[in-house]
């Protein structure tokens, strides 16, 4: 008996260790997330929160074309419910202001949510998991400010990550949407229009 075990372990490992390998190197069914490098400079998206949770999330494309800078300010978040992740969704908030609407995350790789992003390995993450590559807010805080760069996301329509026209959403730790807006371009650089706070 020993033996027969023995030997259909042997006949496994193989298979054992390539699938581990593979494991390791999880990534989409269309490949990693590429870095954009074509967005176009200075140009600002903002999604607003309002409600209980309230705050916005700024996101500014850089001068180079390459990263998006976003800036996360949240307050209302309801203590002991996170942590809280935050995604952008791959539609906008519907007209009823239902955040089921938004769909699933941001992901033209098809990498899905599982397993859950290694936040070491970005490109290998669902573009628009943010909290996934940046850090979840904590359960312990009713307010917060992040602040990001993200090289996969892009504010040129063109491209399949863009996210001008889609939504932000924050879930609690059960996975609820607990708040959600849509994204609006508020700026270009050189067009004439000026931020408004």
């Amino acid at each position: 008996m020993l033996s027969k075990n023995i030997a259909l372990l042997a006949a496994l490992l193989p298979f054992l260790s390539t699938t581990a390998v593979f494991a390791q190197n999880i990534t989409g069914q269309l490949g990693d997330a590429k870095i954009i490098t074509n967005n176009i400079p200075g140009t600002t998206y903002r999604a607003v929160l309002t409600g209980k949770v309230s705050g916005s999330l700024n996101a500014t494309s850089q001068e180079a074309g390459k990263a998006v800078s976003f800036t996360l300010e949240v307050k209302g978040l309801p203590v002991g419910a996170g942590p809280f992740k935050y995604h952008i969704h791959e539609k906008p908030v519907p007209a009823d202001g239902n955040c089921t609407g938004t769909g699933a995350h941001l992901d033209p790789y098809i990498r899905t949510q599982t397993p859950v992003c290694d936040y070491s390995r970005p490109a290998t993450c669902e573009v628009g998991d943010l909290s996934g590559k940046y850090g979840a807010i904590g359960s312990n805080y009713s307010s917060v400010v992040k602040i990001f760069n993200d090289p996969y996301v892009a504010t040129n329509p063109a491209d399949n990550s863009f996210f001008g026209n889609l939504s932000f959403v924050i879930h609690d730790a059960s996975s609820a949407r607990i708040a959600c807006a849509n994204f609006t371009k508020v700026a270009t650089a050189g067009d004439g229009d000026a931020c408004e706070d």
